[in-house]
Order: C-alpha cells, then sequence, then structure tokens
C-alpha cells in the first residue's frame, strides 16, 4: 500500500502546539552550561509549590487510582479527586517541580508519573505523596550501560549505542519523558523524546534502558505505550511505530500506511489496533493483520487521546475539544460535540461522564454540557 506524507515539507513532522509543548525544555537553550546546570537543580530538586490556582494549571495526563482520579502537569502540580472529577485539590507532596506528562496506576495505591528532565516518581499511597524513581542524569546513565552490554555481547548495535548514550550524558537531563505505563505493580515502561525508552520489572526499583531494542536509529520522539494481553506497542513520530510480542523483550517496526505522527492508540478486545494522532488521521487494522483502512472523522484537528468505553463505544478526543464517538468498533465516528474547557489533552471514563485534562486544569464533560458544531 502506498505510504502517505502529509506532514509537512522534507518529510519532517510539523507537530502541533500541545505537543511542541510537551518537548519543549527551558535548559535546552540556556545561555551557559552552569545556568544550565542551575536551572535543573532547581526542578529536580525543588517540591512542586502549593498554591490557590493550581486547580487551573495546565494538565497533560489522567489516571484512575480506584475511586480517586489523578491528573498530572506542570510545575509538579498533581491533582486529586475523591469525586469522579467535580472537584479537585492538589497532592500533598511532590519532590519536582518539573511538568509531568503522564500518569499511570497499576491498583488503587500504586501509581508513576513521569515527565521532563528525564523525571519518573512514583506514590504508595493513591497519590498523595510521591518520591523520584529516576532522573535525567540517571537516565543517561542507564542508556550507557545498555550499550556497554552490548558491545560486551559483541553485538553490532553496541557502537552506535555508546555514542548516543555519550550525548545524552553530555547534555544532562534534559530530555522529557512523554510516557509511562505499568501493566501491573511490577511491569512497566516509559518512554520519550529524542527515542528514550525504559522498562522495569521491579515497580521501579530499577529502571534499565531498552532504546537499542526498538529499530529506531533515527531516534523519533515516542509518545505512546499501548498495552494489552497480547501486545505492547509504543507509537512516535514520523510512523515510528513498534510492537512486540513478548512483553518488551524484542521488538518490530510495524508498518503502517500514513508517514505522519501518532500520538495515541487503542488495542481493542478482538485485537483489532487504532493508531490517530496528527490531522485528525486515524487508521484502523481489522483483528492486527491485513490492511489498513483510514476512517475519516471530517476533521484535522490533531487527536491526542482516546478510550474504550464500559460500553464498548470507542471514543477519541482532540485539542480543540471535539469529542467523537464509535457505535462499530471504530469502523465509523460520530461527532458528539465540543467541550467547553478547550482543548483535551487526555480523557479517562468517570462515573457521570468523561474526566478530561485540559490547559485550564481537570474537568468533567458530559452530554450535558458538550458544545455543538466543532472544529474542522
Amino acid at each position: 500500500m502506498k505510504r502517505m506524507n502529509v506532514d509537512g515539507l522534507f518529510g519532517f513532522a510539523l507537530p502541533s502546539i500541545f505537543f511542541t509543548f510537551l518537548l519543549w525544555c527551558a535548559p535546552l537553550h540556556a545561555t551557559t552550561e552552569n545556568e544550565a546546570e542551575s536551572t535543573l537543580v532547581d526542578v529536580l530538586d525543588a517540591p512542586a509549590k502549593h498554591n490557590k490556582t493550581s486547580v487551573n494549571t495546565l494538565q497533560l495526563g489522567l489516571a484512575r487510582a480506584g475511586n480517586k482520579l489523578v491528573s498530572v502537569g506542570e510545575r509538579g502540580v498533581i491533582l486529586l479527586s475523591e469525586d469522579e472529577g467535580n472537584n479537585w485539590t492538589q497532592a500533598k507532596s511532590v519532590p519536582v517541580s518539573v511538568t509531568l506528562t503522564a500518569v499511570t496506576f497499576s491498583d488503587p495505591l500504586n501509581g508513576w508519573a513521569a515527565g521532563h528532565s528525564g523525571v519518573i516518581i512514583a506514590t504508595t499511597d493513591g497519590g498523595n505523596t510521591w518520591q523520584v524513581q529516576l532522573d535525567g542524569y540517571q537516565a543517561a546513565e542507564l542508556a550507557m550501560a545498555e550499550a556497554e552490554s552490548l558491545i560486551a555481547a559483541g553485538d553490532e548495535r553496541g557502537e552506535r549505542a555508546k555514542r548516543n548514550a555519550g550525548y545524552l550524558i553530555k547534555e544532562g537531563a534534559d530530555k522529557p519523558i512523554l510516557d509511562v505505563y505499568f501493566a501491573n505493580q511490577f511491569n512497566g515502561w516509559a518512554i520519550g523524546a529524542y527515542g528514550l525508552a525504559y522498562a522495569t520489572r521491579d515497580g521501579g526499583e530499577n529502571w534499565y534502558s531498552i532504546i537499542a531494542r526498538l529499530p529506531n536509529p533515527a531516534g523519533k520522539h515516542l509518545y505512546k505505550v499501548v498495552h494489552s494481553a497480547n501486545e505492547l506497542i509504543i507509537l512516535g513520530e514520523q510512523a515510528a511505530v513498534f510492537t512486540s510480542a513478548d512483553n518488551g523483550d524484542t521488538f518490530a517496526k510495524l508498518d503502517t500506511p500514513y508517514y505522519g505522527s501518532f500520538f495515541d492508540g487503542l488495542l481493542l478486545d478482538d485485537g483489532t489496533r487504532l493508531l490517530y494522532g496528527l490531522r485528525g488521521n486515524v487508521w484502523r487494522q481489522h483483528q492486527g493483520k491485513g490492511r489498513w483502512k483510514r476512517v475519516k472523522l471530517g476533521s484535522e484537528v490533531t487527536l491526542t487521546s482516546g478510550l474504550t468505553t464500559t460500553s464498548g463505544q470507542v471514543l477519541l478526543a482532540d485539542q480543540s475539544g471535539q469529542l467523537f464517538v464509535s457505535q462499530d468498533a471504530a469502523k465509523n465516528f460520530t461527532l458528539m460535540g465540543q467541550a467547553p474547557f478547550g482543548g483535551i489533552t487526555d480523557i479517562i471514563q468517570a462515573n457521570h461522564g468523561f474526566a478530561v485534562s485540559t490547559a485550564r486544569g481537570a474537568h468533567v464533560v458530559s452530554e450535558d454540557n458538550l458544545v455543538s458544531g466543532g472544529s474542522r
């Protein structure tokens, strides 16, 4: 099938404003090395501040922790809701003030969040207090350890991995982790900009690099981990899609007909793969085999998140706040309406509608507060 390249000139992805923000890190352009070091020390060592306006700050990721909802965002702000998203309060203790991009929980108590400066933090009390598990300096050293292990084993990937790890060490903790996901209390993965990829088998007590396991020599940005009982998929920019059938031990490139960026995806119960992202592109592969088909939404707004509801519907959200729903396993979608809170960065199901993270905090969306029409 002919591959479509619709991202722009020279084949480079043109990320949306939202994802440009995700990749932005002030230390990358600091005037001096000392300035960069000072800035990083500040955000890595300074706890998130408590303030009355925290509930209105930019939020980027959502997760459910039992009967509690947890949202993460800029300046290390973590918000908690015990009434299905109607009211939010700030977490008691967060040890960093970097922007947090993603959050995941394996059960009501154990959760992880990740973000800029290579940070991964963890909680064992449902999100009230957090501790650092990894930062960008340690992540760079883990990449070097992986490279040296490959060289010792005579693996031809070792020298390239060592060069890349050297750059990570030299540049410091300036790379954001863009997603973290745990399948259970022990097995987790974290991915990010410039091909960062890490895994753990003990709940994050020990992380290790899997950068070289991905056939991603150009170091394309990685945005999302999608997981089911049978498959692990990592999604990224410029058709960087990698699949694993052995829980992340090995990965293969998954060919798609679209050469743009995928920001999220779903693995449906029947094995159908659904990938979506830049400029409203949605691609579907029935039961994980055969020909990919494009699902047309009638919109070119970048899609940021989605979910399968408890009733079997498939819901997609975009950066303008539009919500699209499918009743037929993602073969066709209709526009539900537009959220009144602006662009949606993440969405999860709540008891009475859906909780969404936005540039203005976390909110609840339902049929009662959706606006008709939408952006095209």
